[in-house]
């Protein structure tokens, strides 16, 4: 059987929170790594709420973290390592364009994690297992330059913000948001921050060809590998922009869609 780069996302896709999972998935996993199909977790997360899952898995890859600002392989430290940043200043920025608009920001530079108030409203944002927490003004405790940043802004002044990251995107920032109830939740990121490229140097890495390339998401920071990969695979509960550029559909993360993908998907070769 030729050999399958599986790129699978976490939250949404194969997590269904921060620790819960259904273990009739891993099991595949773990059975097609055993048939030496390459898995790799691409996520937004940074590597300390993540690994735990690479080691259930039993992985041996790369792992993708803040949604491939920061790559690494933990059981191969001969793997090249990718460490993105957005300049600091930038952030300094846009807290001084937002004023009263801005409702928090935090930012992280591998288990480091500086937030502006740190509150109850942020505590389930923040993985803080792991990780060392240093709070307040951010240009007073910030001194170098950060993988990406989470910004809670108010509605009212959510354009003004994409004003300035439009302005400004020679100095390497890029802009994404969501709503939540109230406010939004704006990722700023570098341009060069991608899913996918963790996913393409993985295939090269491991001579995977580019039709035996399969990529799993749901949310719109799976946009560029779900498009990229041969087989790019939306989630059922996925965002209309994810299906738009998948080449198939699955179920919802609740009924097992990773597995039922897989299953029929590997199932098929088998039959050949």
């Amino acid at each position: 059987m030729e050999k399958y780069l599986i790129t699978i996302d976490l939250d949404g896709t194969l997590m269904y929170d921060l620790s819960s999972y259904d273990e009739e998935t891993f099991a595949y996993l773990r059975h097609l790594k055993s048939l030496g199909h390459k898995i790799v977790i691409a996520t937004g997360r940074p590597l300390r709420s993540s690994y735990f899952v690479y080691q259930l898995l039993g992985l041996d890859t790369p792992i993708i973290n803040y949604n491939g600002a920061y790559i690494t392989n933990p059981a191969d430290p001969a793997y090249p390592v990718t460490d993105i940043r957005i300049p600091r200043q930038e952030l300094f920025n846009i807290i001084e364009v937002l004023q009263d608009g801005l409702i928090n920001i935090f930012c992280e530079i591998h288990d480091d994690i500086f937030v502006h108030d740190y509150n109850p409203q942020i505590h389930d944002f923040i993985h803080l297992d792991g990780g060392r927490m240093f709070a307040g003004e951010l240009s007073k405790i910030l001194t170098a330059d950060p993988h990406g940043a989470l910004i809670f802004v108010k509605d009212s002044h959510l354009n003004l913000l994409y004003e300035y990251v439009e302005h400004n995107r020679g100095n390497n920032i890029e802009a994404r948001h969501w709503k939540v109830s109230g406010y939004d939740i704006v990722e700023i990121y570098h341009p060069q921050v991608d899913k996918k490229e963790g996913m393409l140097q993985a295939a090269r890495f491991y001579n995977i060809k580019p039709e035996n390339i399969i990529a799993i998401g749901d949310g719109n920071n799976d946009i560029g590998m779900v498009k990229a990969a041969y087989h790019g695979v939306a989630m059922g509960n996925a965002s209309p922009l994810v299906k738009q550029v998948a080449k198939h559909l699955t179920g919802p993360i609740e009924s097992q869609g990773v597995l039922k993908f897989l299953k029929k998907f590997f199932g098929s070769i088998d039959q050949k």
